[in-house]
């Protein structure tokens, strides 16, 4: 691989492209079923791509020291200086944040928001008892974004949607942290996984997710489909499992399974809603 490409590739690694990704693809698909115009879900879109490519470098850059050795990480292996994660943090969140005040004051400070949570989290939050609440958080304000985004009030079932949002993060956050735990422990990080141990926060993250799933029944519409609620619950079952295995790579993919299952969930209310409204 020619090194221009490598280049490229660590810039992009940079952002932390799946789930920065993911939380765009979702913010998108939710306005575009609340009722959003084109321009508006892009703008979504572009938002989140923004905030969440600004709070992925910022975590490289203050960790970029206790990742020595790392060699998937481009600031800890030296593919790229440690400004370009600045860089990519200052354009990523000036275009985040320029695109959701396109969207109105409120999607603005939504964003701002979460932008917000993401820097305190990387800032040292994360070495603390509370490393999954800017996570919980953060997963929460997507619904409430995404209609804002639609220049609408969220109705009832989002208000609900966004509550069961927070232990379904919560959950997201603690297996997220399973699978950097030896990372973290030898890098002498005390987040909530370190603090708990793994068999404790496993079974902290399975009531997280329970929760979750009761949440989402407990506000979805009634005329939800329930097969579409069984696949997310049956995703975020497969995450746990494998964020109960011994390979990281399996623990990874856990919890990025595990957020696909909320996604799902998530829209699925989000059509029940809008089916009812109309």
């Amino acid at each position: 691989m020619s090194s221009g490409v490598t280049k490229v590739t660590a810039l992009v690694r940079l952002a932390h492209p799946l789930p920065t990704l993911l939380n765009a693809a979702v913010a998108a698909a939710l306005s575009t079923v609340a009722g959003a115009r084109a321009d508006q879900a892009a703008l979504a879109a572009v938002t989140m791509l923004g905030v969440h490519a600004c709070i992925g470098s910022l975590n490289d850059f203050f960790d970029r020291h206790r990742d020595a050795g790392r060699a998937e990480k481009p600031l800890a292996s030296g593919t790229v200086p440690a400004r370009a994660a600045l860089v990519i943090a200052a354009v990523g969140v000036s275009c985040g944040l320029l695109a959701a005040a396109q969207l109105g004051s409120f999607a603005l400070a939504l964003a701002a928001a979460g932008a917000a949570l993401g820097l305190a989290y990387n800032a040292g939050v994360k070495n603390t008892p509370l490393s999954w609440l800017p996570f919980a958080l953060g997963v929460s304000i997507i619904p409430l974004f995404a209609w804002a985004a639609a220049g609408l009030s969220a109705p009832a079932p989002i208000l609900g949607l966004s509550l069961a949002a927070i232990p379904g993060g919560a959950g997201l956050a603690l297996q997220n942290g399973l699978a950097d735990r030896a990372l973290d422990v030898r890098a002498g990080l005390r987040g909530v996984v370190v603090r708990l141990g793994e068999r404790r926060a496993l079974v902290l993250a399975l009531l997280a997710h329970g929760a979750a799933v009761g949440a989402v029944v407990a506000v979805a519409p009634a005329r939800v489909a329930p097969a579409s609620l069984v696949v997310a619950s049956l995703m975020m079952a497969t995450g746990l499992a494998c964020s109960g295995a011994s390979s990281r790579w399996a623990r990874q993919r856990g919890w990025e399974l595990s957020a696909l299952g909320l996604a799902v969930a998530a829209l699925s209310v989000a059509l029940a809603t809008v089916e009812g409204v109309g």
